[in-house]
């Protein structure tokens, strides 16, 4: 028995069939069916019934997977701590993100790797919430920064990073007379957003999706703008052109803000939250550089929402680490 059986098995049986596995993993079918009998030759048992439409587990399949799953498990931990002994993290590193997380993250994460990680190089995609799960089920991507509206347990291994406070914004109120009566308040009741044009995703992007389950929640329709393109950038002009609102959170404009160039007004009753995640496909092992990539996403996170470029609280429980940089408001060597 060897790693490369136990990845074959356990890919059949995630894929639920031999040719579901070998698109998996971009094999010949015959060679997984080769590999997974000589497994059942060397266990002794059948491990898996065969039919058209596919495979299923054997009572000795399902008693095997358990072993199999903490075995390759126990594989790749080894694998990853002798990297990690003889000094090698290193590799590229791709992680897929929506335009508001990048907004926020991507030049301090280059910064960070660069300065203090130079054996790891990053990759970043930046797309819409269904492109980046679309990217990292089919392992275009190592790591997706995405919401939990879009997480599949099917094929995600998830690790939560911040839960943020979605804002209205709203072209400056001290230029625009449409938002003047609004000027000196820090939030806005869920109600009364339905009296501004929204300029929203529609509900096949996660953030579209959040607003439309707040609106059945509360019972508040509010007015969709359906000219929005769904471009972040697009929607910032006309929002700044006084074209309409959008529900954001500050990740997305922070520096638009800082400049003076749009207002924000944090929703509340309900209060709008969204929890932000770091996903991983399950059926790719995490390699060192994988592991360390998503401890720096965990650290420049941690920065941006001391900073108040992020707003929101921090949803990781390994703080420890960041202590320093809470203190001092930006990153540390590590």
């Amino acid at each position: 028995m060897n790693s490369k059986q136990l990845q074959y098995f356990l890919t059949t049986v995630h894929k639920g069939s031999i040719a579901g596995a070998a698109r998996e993993l971009d094999i010949a079918q015959p060679a997984i069916s080769q590999q997974l009998a000589s497994l059942e030759r060397e266990m002794g048992a059948q491990l898996l019934s065969r039919t058209f439409s596919g495979v299923t587990l054997t009572p000795a399949g399902d008693l095997f997977l358990s072993h199999a799953t903490k075995l390759m498990d126990d594989i790749n931990t080894a694998k990853s701590e002798l990297r990690e002994l003889v000094g090698k993290t290193a590799g590229t590193v791709k992680v897929g993100m929506l335009p508001s997380i990048g907004n926020v993250l991507s030049m301090p994460l280059i910064a960070e790797v660069k300065q203090n990680h130079p054996k790891l190089k990053l990759e970043i995609s930046t797309g819409p919430s269904y492109s980046v799960k679309g990217w990292l089920e089919g392992r275009q991507v190592d790591i997706a920064l995405t919401y939990e509206q879009d997480v599949d347990p099917r094929f995600m291994t998830v690790s939560p990073l911040i839960r943020e406070n979605l804002h209205l914004v709203m072209a400056n109120q001290a230029t625009s007379s449409e938002y003047s009566h609004l000027a000196g308040r820090e939030s806005i009741p869920f109600w009364a957003l339905s009296q501004f044009p929204l300029l929203s995703p529609g509900n096949k992007d996660a953030l579209g999706k959040l607003i439309e389950h707040y609106e059945n929640a509360t019972g508040v329709s509010l007015q969709h703008n359906l000219a929005y393109s769904g471009q972040l950038m697009t929607g910032l002009r006309q929002v700044m052109q006084g074209e309409g609102v959008m529900i954001l959170p500050t990740s997305a404009i922070f520096h638009l803000e800082e400049s003076g160039l749009v207002s924000t007004l944090k929703i509340v009753e309900p209060e709008m939250q969204r929890l932000v995640l770091a996903a991983t496909n399950k059926t790719s092992p995490l390699n060192e550089a994988v592991l360390k990539m998503l401890k720096v996403i965990k650290r420049v996170v941690a920065s941006e929402q001391a900073l108040q470029h992020w707003r929101g609280s921090l949803a990781f429980t390994d703080q420890s680490e960041m202590k320093g940089v809470l203190a001092s408001g930006s990153l540390m060597s590590s």
